[in-house]
């Protein structure tokens, strides 16, 4: 495993780095040895398929002599006088907080890195609430251990959030029987091209086609006449699919 990507220097002193952020947690230095856990910043001086300056997992400790995973992806060993050690502080979750599951045992359906939205915080003993946003178990909630989640990254909601819109456009579509962005003749749409139209409105799938283009709309313009354009899937909205429209049934 290399040097760990994304660390973020947020704080110095005296040129000396004190505090960084990575995947979404922060960092302090720390006085005194390291624990499993922790990250270190290696030294300038530090050499041997390993990156001077770079930061690393602790993956062992034995006295003040840390093991890390160096950048060839073998077991590496390091006196203090090569490291610096830096501690996750602990930074506690709170309503509308987005997190990632790290332990998911006694979950049956939840995994690793799945992501949830802290909805309700009782401050027992099991006090978050969560809303699971990713993964097998997405759009139910559960309770679950503060140990068992921690801070999401921006990247990682912004992903989860994508994929729940997808799902979620991919269900409106299947409850009506079709895929996504599949029109058909008579369906009532909004269509965002007012110069075509010169007009802004709904209009009414007249083709149904099948090629890149896009269905047929037809719509009234600004003067009364029947306009007709095919316009790409992206610049329309479904309105009213055909099979519900009154005046067809």
């Amino acid at each position: 495993m290399a040097a760990l990507k994304g660390v973020k220097t947020l704080d110095m002193v005296d040129g000396e780095i004190t505090k960084v952020a990575y995947e979404g947690s922060e960092y302090e230095r720390v006085e005194g040895g390291a624990k499993v856990g922790d990250i270190i910043r290696l030294t300038e001086e530090a050499r041997r398929d390993v990156t001077p300056g770079g930061f690393y997992t602790v993956r062992g400790v034995r006295g003040a002599r840390v093991q890390i995973t160096d950048d060839v992806n073998a077991p590496h060993h390091w006196d203090e006088e090569y490291y610096v050690p830096f501690r996750k502080k602990h930074v506690r979750l709170k309503v509308g907080d987005y997190a990632k599951v790290v332990d998911y045992s006694d979950y049956p359906g939840l995994a690793k890195g799945d992501i949830v939205k802290i909805s309700r915080d009782d401050e027992s003993s099991v006090p978050f609430y969560c809303d699971v946003l990713s993964g097998e178990r997405a759009k139910t909630s559960i309770w679950m251990y503060e140990r068992r989640l921690v801070h999401a990254t921006e990247a990682e909601v912004a992903a989860a959030k994508e994929a729940e819109a997808k799902r979620s456009t991919e269900a409106k579509w299947a409850k009506i029987g079709r895929k996504v962005d599949e029109y058909k003749v008579g369906d009532i749409v909004a269509y965002d091209d007012p110069v075509l139209f010169m007009n802004e409105g709904i209009g009414e799938v007249i083709v149904d086609s099948e090629c890149y283009r896009g269905p047929k709309i037809g719509a009234i313009d600004d003067g009364g006449a029947l306009e007709e354009y095919y316009l790409p899937r992206s610049k329309l909205t479904l309105i009213t699919p055909v099979e519900a429209r009154f005046d067809r049934s």
